[in-house]
């Protein structure tokens, strides 16, 4: 079990329990050999947009653990798992304690990816992803600016996406080809004619990084006149802002909303 102390309260608990292992007649000195401090850590197991390693003390001669998992937090436990939030080389150390008193264990590196490559890794699924639109929740697209993203489309009922929009396909991989597949037509959005039309299938470069502004990474179609989910999303910027993913849904954000512009906040689920 892993559990995450303040420091102080981790200090009180190692020296009441370093007491109470003292024999009543030996006038309060510790009687034992003193304790060696070893561990072994998994590889990282991605979980959302955090890293879980499981630490295990391989220590001797020893009753309490006191982990520094690197990252400013600390934990107790003969086996604990710590979840990083933060991608960086963290130094994880033990100090095992026994009745022969404390031993610090040597450190070791903990290398997390960064939070960007935790995004593109759902997004590609660590090779290719396909993406649909999630027409089984309510508003599946809405549009309107950064402050207000529903002001003038707040959408329409689950299951209300036209059939030619709803089966359109958005495939991302890792050599950063992005491919949109509109099967036999695709929905125009032209503020003149909403209507289901000739397709628009192709592939595009993108190019992913961290977001400018609200998001956990962006990314931007290189090609004029790709699109995800609206023919009038981004026209020009091509700009999609990633606000949130995991394993199953994202939601997107086409467009920078700077100066007051309009914004496309698009709700997507993995292909099955």
């Amino acid at each position: 079990m892993n559990y995450t102390l303040n420091k102080a309260a981790l200090v009180l608990l190692a020296g009441s329990l370093l007491l109470t292992a003292c024999d009543k007649e030996d006038e309060g000195s510790l009687d034992g050999p003193k304790p060696t401090a070893s561990f072994t850590a998994t590889a990282p197991k991605v979980v959302g947009l955090t890293s879980e390693v499981t630490f295990t003390s391989t220590s001797t001669d020893a009753f309490l653990y006191q982990w520094d998992f690197g990252d400013g937090t600390i934990g107790s436990g003969q086996t604990v798992t710590h979840a990083y939030t933060r991608g960086g080389t963290f130094k994880a150390k033990l100090t095992a304690v026994g009745r022969g008193g404390a031993t610090p264990s040597e450190t070791q590196d903990v290398t997390i990816a960064s939070t960007l490559n935790l995004v593109n890794q759902l997004l590609t699924g660590g090779s290719s992803r396909t993406w649909k639109l999630d027409n089984a929740t309510a508003a599946p697209i809405v549009v309107g600016t950064e402050a207000a993203p529903t002001t003038y489309f707040p959408g329409v009922a689950a299951g209300d996406l036209p059939a030619c929009q709803s089966d359109d396909e958005y495939t991302f991989s890792t050599s950063n080809t992005f491919t949109y597949d509109a099967k036999a037509e695709t929905f125009y959005a032209d503020r003149m004619n909403y209507s289901c039309q000739a397709p628009l299938s192709g592939t595009s470069p993108f190019v992913f990084g961290a977001a400018t502004g609200t998001g956990l990474a962006q990314f931007t179609l290189s090609r004029a006149g790709a699109f995800i989910a609206a023919t009038d999303a981004s026209l020009t910027e091509r700009v999609y802002r990633i606000l949130s993913i995991d394993n199953q849904k994202m939601t997107l954000r086409a467009g920078s909303g700077q100066n007051g512009g309009t914004v496309f906040t698009i709700k997507m689920v993995v292909k099955p």
